[in-house]
């Protein structure tokens, strides 16, 4: 018998009124269990009967299932709920009005906040992680990212906790930089000696750029920061500040350093940080949020940038609005939501005040905005001297009117003085928008009268800093009558007093001047020659505003286009292209780029708020199936469409069909079975399945594999009939085919099986070996994956491959710790992902995967997916379906035979390849612009070996090609080394006649490296004997004689530059014609990799084995900088090495490649990389080079010897457009556009 229910009383509220009415309807009904009642009502026994316990006001969709199961009229029932809603949401606030909020408005959290403090967890140690990392490091955010509630609450308790777990002394100060940061706050960054170590939060460091207007006092301040990088300072700084100002941080060449490497961006909040943010703090204070509200929220708020100071405000009035322990939807709406509580909030306490104190709080409000100059307007904290002031000179009733706006939060008062609670009401009040617009012009020059009066009250009232001519002009327009003004302090007034003053002083002795003066007609030219000077003077300070003020947004754009690349891919592609569109600047060059190679296209994400519901991967990914409260629904991912939707039973929905027609669904009692979504019935035929027993979808959607512990059966689900069943006892794992066709499983203790499921017969192959039993045993039990003629046994040390057609081992992939995989429609790519990075492996060249992708700290939990053409990869994240484009990767011009070698021309016009058949080796000259060969070159056998008993074997032997600096002559020939021959001919081609200009004789040692001179004429070898040293030659092409012997090079890398002056080897440098060699170390302590000269000779960039590139001047006197390895983290010990470099013709662009097939283009300019690595096979990169119009950059390797990449900006941008059109829209819109791109007109990116 069920529990009674409490009493009600009728007159306590709507809410217990209608409750009251829902038991009498029930009991009219004849008192029937909620259990039934569940079944017609279509919500659960628990819903139905919380629905009348008169604690919160049931939606409106269980009030109406409640009535129906009772047998009433529903729509009797309607107009009952709505009056119930409507009277609970004027009520007020239940409880103690003297009860602590838990949310704090806009008002910042402080460290004593900290227990109230949600949904920042990840950021929170991300931030410590940085700070306890750097002695100096700096925090990015929007404006309204919770970046100051992020250092006090969440990060200052952090790092007390870290100073008491190092158990050292050290003092924690948190300052804002104000108009003297340096004066102000000198002494607490320097340390003495005797005192402990200094830990400084630099909070709103965008004061030091709006509020510091003294260039000397800005870098001084900027300076004493710069000196917590040296240890003995013992000073740490975190330096936080506003995104918008990023381009200015990177101004200062210190700052930028620090955002290069110790900078962190306070990213927007996920949805279920979002959801931790609303619900934490009412349950740490003991409070209720309803389920409504919270997924109203998270949909307001998710992806608003700014959005949370509006958040935490709306929180604080629905709080205040809280029907007992529960805020509500109804207490939400009726304070104004998201855009309209703090507007209804201000307006209100506004709307109160008297029309004098009206008028003042204008005034204190608008003396407390910092317009912006390109840049979003600010706060201004003003101090208690200009309150002081103000009180007592002009408006009494200032101290009445700041404790009004402080009370309702509006201001915030602390003993440096009294500020705007937060900036998001600049923009979340209209009324104050609208002050701060009309009067912007006279803030602007009233701010800088404020600084001005100070500074010559600071010099002793000194005449000489007085406003004078067309300043004092516009300030006497602006503020009429300044002994009296309202809006001035008594320091402004005397200021402009005195300025007046003096002025009429001056107009005085002019007069008299004048009169006495007989050169009226010179003293009029030198009069309008000023006037003339002034009006170009500030025509050109006006153009030069407009252009930096549209550079500032084209930066800021870019930035944000970088920050996207993962969360929003397809904004960031066109966020890239508005930057350009801007302004042509290196940056927005750089963001162009990204947005051309960024290998993410597009995301979609499942409108359906929150974790609840189930997701899955349909139509190999192109269909997203949503299953949450009995409905279910499919979007079309490519058109983010909704295609169908449909009711469900109760249960938890396990997993869908591949193609979305069948869902398995586990009821309350365990018990497992099959949904047809296409008719909304119950499968029939399938059986129920234990929940005990393993069962699973073929891939193809047609059938059903049950593993029961003891026999594996598989039944049609078109009919259930059983299509293969055998015994199969103690199976661990268990794998249909894609087709169905074939199931694998691995039975304890043996290897693994396969099975035809079409006749029943048992396959054998390379698999059934005892040495695999190690699959399917012990902690290197993983899963098997089966498809398309392919199985895949997953452990934790890798992946092993089998084709289960012939029987014999594909791969034996590197990859411990995957977590999912698949295979290519075609099997000849596997997609593996562990958590942190999408990899995608060629089976057949199985070394290094031929893709990889950060999931930058996605949680994957359905995928990756194959496109049915195999050029893309879905994965489910959370609600975020991906797509990865992989057409470079899976490229079809990958040849089977690999090339023995390719090289580019340096003019990027032609190429040379070479292959060996038998004992001969081919060479072919081909054209860059479209691979179409050129000459077929005479045919190179291999070297004769010295002694008839130890021939050359062909395999071992090492072709040979090398380009001269202009381009117009290569080398080619064959070598042997390790073998005594009897010698290698060389053959200098030239490639403007067509013909062989020379062929050289080198008798005895092997030839390992070669370098041609401009013009053909000088022959540069490497060569090595049998056993010796290294010895390096120099060859007269025109007579065939060696000419010197470059005694001390001792190099195999040789590279020759354009005026054929210099020689380079391994960290020595010969200079020509002399043949004198010094020693330089080219790069930084490892090996060369690779050497590219600029086509004028003025750059050189040398590559090294740990993926550094150093750059140097045309004399090797200077070297101008080193690149830093951005290569992906190498999978195993060895980072990847440069293999190939090239500069572009025009000196802009380098392009760097390495022998994992990792392509890295970069701005020479900014020394910054232009972009994520191009998308390449994956394969060691054999040679690079820039097309003569720098718009292509071409690459070569082993199986796909000519490689094709767009850098030219024009054909980038339409490129972009493209792509952007196939995966959800060729232009921004309005409302993104707003979004981000406030600060410019809206305007089409394609056409």
């Amino acid at each position: 018998m069920g529990r009674p229910e409490r009493p009600l009383d009728p007159l306590a509220g709507p809410v217990p009124r209608l409750a009251h009415e829902l038991r009498e309807l029930r009991r009219a009904a004849g008192n029937p269990a909620y259990r039934a009642m569940a079944q017609a009502a279509g919500f659960s026994a628990t819903t139905l009967s919380q629905a009348a316990a008169g604690e919160r006001l049931p939606s409106l969709a269980v009030l109406l299932g409640y009535v129906r199961a009772c047998g009433a009229d529903p729509a009797e029932w309607e107009p009952r709920w709505k009056a119930a809603e409507a009277e609970a949401a004027r009520e007020p606030a239940d409880g103690d009005p003297e009860t602590p909020a838990p949310y704090r408005g806009l008002a910042r959290f402080e460290p004593d906040d900290s227990a109230l403090f949600f949904g920042r967890d990840r950021m929170i140690e991300d931030l410590r992680e940085l700070v306890c990392g750097h002695r100096l490091a700096m925090l990015f955010g929007a404006s309204g990212s919770g970046k100051s509630s992020l250092l006090r609450a969440g990060l200052i308790p952090r790092i007390r906790e870290e100073i008491a777990r190092l158990d050292c002394p050290a003092v924690l100060r948190v300052l804002t930089p104000g108009d003297r940061p340096a004066t102000t706050y000198g002494h607490l960054l320097a340390p003495a000696a005797d005192e402990p170590e200094s830990w400084v939060i630099v909070d709103q460091f965008e004061e030091a750029f709006t509020l510091c207007r003294d260039p000397d006092e800005r870098n001084r301040f900027i300076r004493l920061l710069l000196a917590a990088r040296d240890p003995a300072t013992r000073l740490r700084v975190l330096i936080a500040v506003r995104a918008d100002f990023y381009a200015r941080c990177a101004e200062h060449r210190g700052l930028a350093d620090a955002l290069s490497g110790a900078s962190l961006t306070v990213g927007p909040m996920t949805a279920d940080e979002l959801r931790e943010a609303v619900t934490g703090p009412a349950q740490a204070a003991g409070h209720l949020v309803e389920r409504e509200l919270t997924a109203r929220i998270v949909a307001e708020v998710l992806d608003q940038p700014g959005a949370l100071p509006m958040l935490s405000h709306a929180l604080l009035e629905t709080w205040r609005r809280r029907k007992g322990r529960m805020l509500t939807l109804a207490g939400y709406e009726a304070a104004g939501g998201l855009r309209g509580s703090i507007a209804a909030t201000a307006e209100d306490t506004y709307g109160a005040l008297s029309a004098d104190r009206a008028a003042t709080a204008r005034r204190l409000l608008l003396r407390m905005v910092e317009p912006g100059q390109g840049t979003a307007d600010t706060r201004r904290p003003v101090t208690p001297a200009e309150l002081t002031e103000l009180a007592e000179c002009s408006d009494h009733e200032v101290p009445a009117v700041v404790e009004r706006l402080a009370r309702a939060r509006l201001l915030t008062v602390c003993d440096d003085g009294v500020q705007l609670a937060h900036e998001a009401l600049l923009t979340g009040w209209p009324r104050l928008h609208t002050w701060i617009e009309e009067d912007r012009e006279r803030l602007r020059h009233h701010r800088r009268l404020t600084e001005a009066a100070v500074t010559w009250l600071e010099h002793d009232r000194d005449p000489g800093a007085l406003y004078r001519g067309s300043r004092l002009e516009r300030a006497e327009e602006l503020f009429p009558d300044p002994a009296g003004h309202p809006a001035l302090t008594t320091t402004e007034r005397a200021f402009l007093t005195t300025a007046l003053d003096a002025r009429a002083t001056e107009q005085r002795a002019a007069r008299r001047a004048t009169h006495r003066s007989r050169i009226l007609l010179g003293a009029l030219s030198a009069v309008l020659t000023l006037a003339l000077v002034s009006l170009v003077a500030a025509w050109r300070q006006h153009d030069d505003s407009v252009r930096q003020n549209t550079e500032d947004t084209a930066r800021r754009v870019a930035t944000v286009a970088d920050a996207l690349r993962t969360t929003d891919p397809h904004a960031a592609m066109l966020l890239g292209l508005a930057a350009w569109r801007i302004a042509r600047l290196d940056e927005t060059r750089r963001s162009l780029l990204g947005s051309l190679v960024q290998p993410e296209s597009s995301t979609f994400t499942d409108p359906g708020p929150g974790s609840d519901p189930g997701r899955f991967l349909t139509a190999s990914g192109h269909t997203l199936l949503s299953a949450s409260a009995g409905h279910w629904s499919t979007w079309d991912v490519p058109t983010h469409r909704r295609l169908a939707t449909g009711t469900l039973p109760q249960g938890t929905v396990l997993r869908s069909a591949p193609d979305g027609r069948t869902v398995e669904i586990m009821s309350d009692d365990g018990a497992i079975r099959l949904w047809d979504t296409s008719t909304n019935r119950w499968k029939t035929g399938v059986p129920v399945v234990d929940p005990d027993s393993f069962a699973s979808f073929t891939p193809d959607g047609r059938s059903y594999l049950v593993d029961d512990g003891d026999r594996l059966t598989l039944y049609s689900l078109a009919d259930g009939h059983v299509l293969y069943d055998t015994r199969a006892a103690g199976t661990q794992r268990v794998a249909p085919a894609s087709d169905g066709t074939r199931i694998a499983a691995c039975p304890a203790g043996h290897a693994p099986r396969v099975w035809n499921a079409a006749d029943g017969r048992a396959l054998t192959g390379a698999w059934t070996r005892s040495a695999d039993k190690a699959v399917c045993t012990g902690q290197d039990a993983g899963f098997l994956v089966l498809g398309n003629g392919r199985l895949a046994a997953v452990t934790a040390d890798g992946v092993r491959v089998w084709d289960t057609t012939t029987g014999r081992q594909l791969a034996d992939l590197d990859d411990p710790k995957t977590q999912y995989a698949s295979f290519s429609p075609d099997g000849t790519f596997l997609a593996t992902a562990d958590g942190g990075e999408l990899r995608v492996w060629r089976l057949s060249a199985p070394d290094n995967p031929v893709f990889r992708q950060s999931l930058d700290n996605q949680h994957m939990y359905d995928g990756p997916d194959w496109d049915p053409a195999g050029t893309s990869l879905r994965y489910l994240e959370g609600g975020t379906v991906h797509t990865v484009d992989l057409s470079a990767a899976v490229t079809p011009s990958w040849q089977a035979a690999a090339d023995e070698d390719v090289r580019f021309g340096p003019d990027g016009s032609t190429y040379v390849t070479t292959r060996r058949t038998g004992s001969a080796y081919a060479f072919e000259l081909r054209a860059t612009a479209d691979g179409r060969l050129l000459r077929t070159l005479p045919p190179v056998a291999v070297p004769v070996s010295a002694d008839p008993t130890d021939p050359v074997v062909p395999r071992d032997t090492l072709p040979l090609i090398a380009y001269s600096p202009d381009g117009e002559d290569f080398v080619y020939g064959v070598s042997a080394p390790g073998r005594e021959s009897t010698g290698t001919r060389l053959t200098v081609w030239d490639r403007v006649r067509d013909r062989a200009r020379a062929t050289v004789d080198l008798p005895g040692d092997a030839v390992i490296g070669a370098a041609l001179a401009p013009g053909g004429t000088a022959l540069y070898t490497a060569r090595t004997p049998f056993s010796g040293t290294l010895r390096d030659e120099v060859w007269n092409t025109r007579t065939g004689r060696r000419t010197t012997v470059l005694t001390g090079l001792d190099s195999s890398h040789l590279a020759v530059s354009p005026d054929g002056r210099l020689l380079l080897g391994d960290g020595r440098v010969a200079h020509l014609p002399s043949g004198r060699v010094t020693g330089q170390d080219l790069v930084q302590g490892d090996q060369v990799g690779a050497y590219a000269f600029g086509a004028d000779g003025t750059l050189l960039a040398a590559g090294d084995q740990t993926g550094r590139v150093s750059l140097w001047d045309a004399g090797l006197r200077h070297r101008a900088g080193v690149l830093r390895n951005v290569f992906p983290e190498p999978l195993g010990d060895t980072p990847e090495s440069v293999t190939a470099v090239a500069v572009s013709p025009s000196g802009r662009t380098l392009a760097v490649g390495g022998d994992a097939g990792t392509v890295q283009l970069w701005d020479v300019a900014t020394r910054q990389p232009l972009g994520d690595p191009l998308t390449t096979p994956g394969e060691s990169i054999d040679s690079l080079a820039f097309s003569p119009d720098d718009s292509t950059l071409y690459a070569g390797s082993a199986h796909v010897p000519l490689q094709r990449y767009t850098v030219d900006v024009t054909r980038a941008a339409t490129t972009v457009c493209v792509r952007a059109r196939t995966t959800g829209g060729a232009n921004l819109t309005k409302a993104q556009w707003h979004t981000y791109i406030p600060d410019a007109g809206y305007r089409k990116l394609c056409g």
